[in-house]
């Protein structure tokens, strides 16, 4: 139908225009969102896939006890080493007692 037999004026008919071009636009953003929705969700199920059993908690509770076991040995080989640290303190003040005891008997001897 022509443009001049139309019962709708120029103005509605450009503002009809418009609006089909824009839900043309609308409908092409909404594809490209939903595509890339899809493909984050794939990656998404794709992370999920590489955790043993798709069980990320239970990953994350391993690396934690894994990591308290560790802090449990650090603290143990600290606490070992203040020991023998203490150890070796009193085994050399008890070697110094020993050798001014004996220089202090041989001074009394001469």
């Amino acid at each position: 139908m022509p443009a001049e037999d139309s019962p709708l004026s120029a103005d509605a008919r450009a503002i009809i225009r418009a609006l089909r071009e824009t839900k043309g636009d609308v409908e092409r953003q909404i594809a490209v969102l939903i595509t890339e929705q899809r493909k984050l969700q794939e990656d998404v199920a794709a992370l999920r896939d590489g955790f043993p059993g798709g069980d990320p908690e239970s990953h994350r509770r391993y690396h934690e006890s894994i990591i308290e076991w560790r802090e449990l040995r650090n603290r143990m080989v600290r606490e070992a080493l203040v020991k023998a640290a203490q150890a070796g303190a009193v085994g050399a003040l008890g070697w110094i007692a020993y050798a001014v005891w004996t220089a202090f008997k041989m001074e009394i001897m001469k």
